[in-house]
């Protein structure tokens, strides 16, 4: 990451520091805007097509998430934690 911070500073004429720190805070957003999505709350198709579930991230794509997605997600760890719990027992 140091060699493409090194050329972008090259190129524009600006500080490391802020171009590190740009492309940090680009992800940094996602991440925060990810985690404060109420996923594990039960919502209806229209609630959830409400939510703001995707990212596009120019020259790398878009990344997304689907209704779909998110409850076979839910039936797995429901799945998986009850598999623990028999094995436990």
């Amino acid at each position: 990451m140091d060699e493409i911070y090194a050329k972008v500073t090259a190129d524009m004429g600006i500080p490391i520091e802020v171009v590190r720190a740009a492309y940090l805070s680009q992800w940094q957003f996602i991440r925060n805007t990810i985690e404060a999505l109420p996923l594990k709350e039960e919502l209806s198709e229209e609630e959830f097509n409400q939510l703001r579930t995707s990212f596009n991230l120019p020259s790398l794509g878009k990344i997304y998430t689907t209704r779909d997605k998110v409850q076979r997600t839910k039936r797995k760890i429901d799945y998986l934690r009850a598999l623990l719990k028999n094995a436990k027992d």
